[in-house]
């Protein structure tokens, strides 16, 4: 076996997995991005801050389906990845961080950026460990890569000790790791959850994240056509139906609408797929159908029954249970209850658009979401950040995700940032697809440093920034709370068109309603020339989600009351 040190195996594991990105910021150039040069089809992407490694990385594997990888230097650098892997634990996102650390020679005497790294990762990686023999790194880079795609996917962190990467030693070649292993379900609980669904009057099928991390968008559609059954998803779920399709109505929770709220509320069996049903998915388990049978699909067997007692669990594959599943059950003549939803959903729809159209009042962050449904069309990958304003893309019909693997959303932490860098790894990963990134002016200036890594990168995101100067939910809470306002107003902030002119970005500044659509059209010509580009909307702070307003007032009893 040929004498290799550890960061060359590295590399070497890399190009045979065909990553062509990794997300990150070089410290000590012998530590991987010397080895790196001699592996010209990995392209390195210098981010501004380690945290948008991750997000880059989690964006990049969420439309590309594929593995993200992620570079950090030691101490601080590390560090920073933690707030990023919090969020990619929790979105169950295949990355893999290698990173540098110091060497064990004084290990526990104060050498130079020295830290607890693994004791920071493990809590939030699903395998998080340290090369301590050079002769291990193919082993551990194929164990990383098995693990982060294979059952449940995650985070996983290896790091390299700076001793360790300056020694030699006869490492195996790598081999790629098996991949694509599933699991179907028992037999008997599929015929089980089959007679449930086949009884149901009512059945309305949930569609979490796990549909799109499995690959089970064909056959949640199979399913759903076979029962004649409408579809809504979690945040991370969309995509995995178009959202112009018959059978798709919207999202559950925070984030429901009149056209998703009926086929939910008034389900009498839910086909819960690939979802933890969390605070917000879920309005803390208030929103619940009243009576409803309950099916739940998890590959993990920790989720069952986590918060939401099923009637029936199955645990597998979500893509191999809902083709079981599809077998299983008795192909549904339509149904009239169904039929009765479409015409209410395609009436509210109509409401939406006409809610939409230019009024000559303050721009409205509704306005702006709908015109960019026109604007940008089928192929556009929406990613979302959350804050009150930001919501608004969450909620169908106002926009409409309708392109496979079409969406990005934070998971369960939210950590505000996401969105603004991750897009940039979306547009890597889907070059001949619009990469919109709606985000508040909140998250924007968290992470807008990465403005020029698009440009460097060649990766024309359009940031449409919803501007209310404030923190919006933060506001909105403290007006329920009695309106006492105490930090969440920006008095002064950023000029962001000329931060993003300073950066090589098409730029423009919109506060009326007729600006918006040639103000989109234009950032859609920059971008399709390869330039990224930004609109910075002024829009009315005070205007608000109804499905927002309520779900404030029903689970969290906050209301504000107008004057």
């Amino acid at each position: 076996m040929p004498l290799r040190r550890p960061w060359q195996a590295v590399c070497e594991a890399l190009e045979a997995e065909g990553v062509e990105h990794i997300f990150g910021i070089p410290g000590n150039p012998e530590l991987l991005y010397n080895d790196l040069y001699d592996h010209p089809s990995i392209k390195p992407v210098l981010v501004r801050h380690e945290t948008s490694a991750v997000f880059m990385a989690m964006a990049y594997a969420r439309v590309s389906g594929r593995v993200g990888v992620l570079h950090a230097s030691p101490g601080p650098g590390m560090a920073n990845l933690v707030p990023g892997l919090l969020e990619a634990f929790y979105a169950c996102s295949p990355v893999v961080s290698v990173v540098s650390a110091a060497a064990r020679t004084y290990e526990g005497m104060g050498a130079f950026q020295e830290t607890p790294s693994l004791e920071l990762a493990r809590p939030i990686s699903k395998w998080a460990v340290r090369l301590d023999l050079p002769e291990r790194t193919s082993w551990t880079m194929e164990r990383a890569f098995a693990l982060a795609q294979n059952g449940k996917p995650g985070p996983v962190f290896v790091e390299v000790p700076a001793d360790v990467a300056a020694t030699e030693a006869d490492t195996p070649p790598y081999r790629r790791p098996l991949r694509g292993l599933r699991a179907a379900g028992d037999h008997s609980l599929i015929q089980r959850a089959a007679e449930l669904l086949a009884g149901a009057k009512r059945p309305v099928i949930v569609a979490g994240g796990g549909v799109g991390l499995s690959g089970a968008e064909s056959a949640l559609a199979a399913l759903a056509e076979h029962l004649d059954a409408p579809v809504v998803t979690t945040p991370s779920g969309r995509g995995s139906i178009p959202e112009d399709a018959r059978l798709a109505f919207g999202l559950v929770g925070l984030y429901r609408t009149e056209s998703s709220a009926r086929p939910y509320d008034e389900a009498d069996v839910m086909l819960l797929v690939g979802t933890r049903m969390e605070e917000f998915q879920s309005g803390l388990w208030k929103l619940v159908p009243t009576g409803a049978r309950i099916v739940q699909v998890d590959i993990d067997p920790f989720e069952i029954g986590r918060n939401l007692r099923p009637d029936v669990a199955v645990v597998g594959d979500a893509r191999l249970v809902l083709e079981q599943l599809t077998m299983a059950v008795p192909r549904c003549v339509p149904r009239p209850t169904t039929a009765e939803l479409v015409a209410f959903k395609e009436a509210f729809q109509r409401s939406v658009a006409a809610e939409c159209a230019p009024d000559g009042g303050p721009l409205r962050t509704k306005q702006v979401l709908n015109a960019v449904n026109r604007v940008f069309g089928r192929k556009m990958i929406l990613v979302n950040e959350n804050g009150g304003q930001d919501l608004w893309s969450y909620y169908c019909p106002y926009l409409k995700v309708t392109a496979h693997r079409g969406c990005v959303a934070p998971a369960e932490q939210t950590c505000m940032g996401l969105g603004v860098a991750g897009a940039i790894g979306a547009k890597l990963a889907r070059p001949d697809h619009h990469v919109v990134c709606v985000t508040g002016d909140g998250a924007f200036q968290m992470f807008m440093q990465e403005l020029p890594v698009a440009v460097e990168q060649h990766a024309p995101v359009v940031w449409v920034v919803l501007n209310n100067r404030s923190l919006g939910w933060s506001k909105w809470i403290q007006r329920a709370s009695g309106e006492r306002y105490l930090a969440s107003d920006f008095e002064a902030t950023f000029d962001f068109v000329a931060v993003a002119k300073a950066s090589g970005v098409h730029a423009e500044r919109i506060s009326e309603a007729r600006e918006v659509g040639p103000a989109l059209d234009r950032a859609r010509k920059a971008s399709e020339d390869g330039v990224p580009a930004l609109l910075d909307c002024t829009i009315d702070p005070w205007d608000f989600p109804r499905g927002f307003v309520d779900f404030h007032r029903d689970v969290w009893g906050l209301e504000v009351h107008h004057s």
